[in-house]
């Protein structure tokens, strides 16, 4: 009777203790999970960067706002809807074919996210550099895209 006692005590202990480090357990994952979230508005300038460096306008179209502002180097600058954005910016870049283009400054400020970055391309043959400004407003629960300047 003491054995069968003390083998229920002790069931019952592994059961409480293990109740307690479940909660415990719980923390530490939401904080594993909380740490390797990445901001959203880090994630889209990757991938503006993505779509910039492959000249490809559908990896930063999604991410127009209804109204964008264009300040390109071919002189093209206001305010452009999301399907004139798109077909503006690819002709900009079918023009000023893109060599290398990486974002050097981030600012993913919750308030205020923008990047600038350089711009290497060839025009008629010719190298150039251009310097490249994005910026980023909260529309609902996501950010959208409100200026490009490429100058």
């Amino acid at each position: 009777m003491k054995r069968y006692a003390s083998i229920i005590i002790f069931f019952m202990s592994f059961i409480f203790l293990s109740s307690i480090s479940v909660p415990q357990d719980n923390k530490l994952l939401n904080k594993l999970d909380k740490s390797n979230h990445r901001n959203p508005a880090k994630i889209i300038f990757d991938q503006v960067e993505a779509g910039i460096s492959e000249g490809d306008v559908s990896l930063i179209s999604k991410y127009f706002g209804s109204q964008t502002y264009l300040s390109l180097s071919n002189s093209k600058s206001g305010y452009y809807s999301s399907n004139q954005a798109f077909y503006v910016l690819e002709d900009f870049f079918r023009i000023y074919r893109v060599a290398s283009f990486r974002f050097n400054n981030l600012n993913t400020d919750e308030n205020t996210p923008y990047a600038t970055g350089v711009y290497n391309f060839e025009f008629k043959g010719k190298k150039s550099v251009a310097q490249v400004y994005i910026s980023l407003k909260k529309a609902g629960s996501g950010w959208k895209i409100t200026q490009i300047t490429i100058n």
